[in-house]
């Protein structure tokens, strides 16, 4: 009985190394950084989308835009997620731009807040502000 208990154990052990990495100085991160600027249309129809550019900042060579993480109310607070690999990201950072996609059905106005950075004593995020007009065609 203990030699089966030992055989699963070290079954269990042994598939799971492969899912571990073989490099322990391999580093992943996920980081949001604070947007830079929004820009883009002020009014929408109903089920109709836009495009609002939000611009922030990334390392080269290392940093990879994934997408937007949001909450599902509003207001919404939207901010970029950028995956970096490696341990060492020596690249140059610079300002991207990348497209937020925004629509409703239902006429309104709609406040998004893209998270633009800290508060002076760092107690609380400040935003950057965008209301959209929603409204039923004509």
């Amino acid at each position: 009985m203990k030699y089966l208990k030992f055989l699963a154990l070290f079954l269990a052990m042994t598939s799971l190394s492969g899912c571990i990495s073989d490099d322990e100085n391999y580093c992943s991160q996920t980081i949001y950084p604070f947007a830079t600027q929004v820009t883009g249309p002020d009014t929408a129809i109903t089920g109709e989308e836009i495009t609002l550019n939000v611009s922030f900042t990334i390392v080269d060579g290392c940093g990879t835009f994934i997408g937007f993480q949001q909450n599902n109310v509003y207001p919404r607070n939207v901010y970029p997620a950028v995956q970096y690999e490696g341990c060492n990201c020596t690249g140059n950072q610079h300002i991207t731009t990348e497209g937020f996609v925004f629509s409703e059905d239902e006429p309104g106005e709609y406040e998004i807040k893209f998270v633009s950075g800290l508060t002076s004593d760092s107690t609380s995020y400040t935003y950057i502000y965008k209301t959209i007009t929603v409204s039923d065609p004509d």
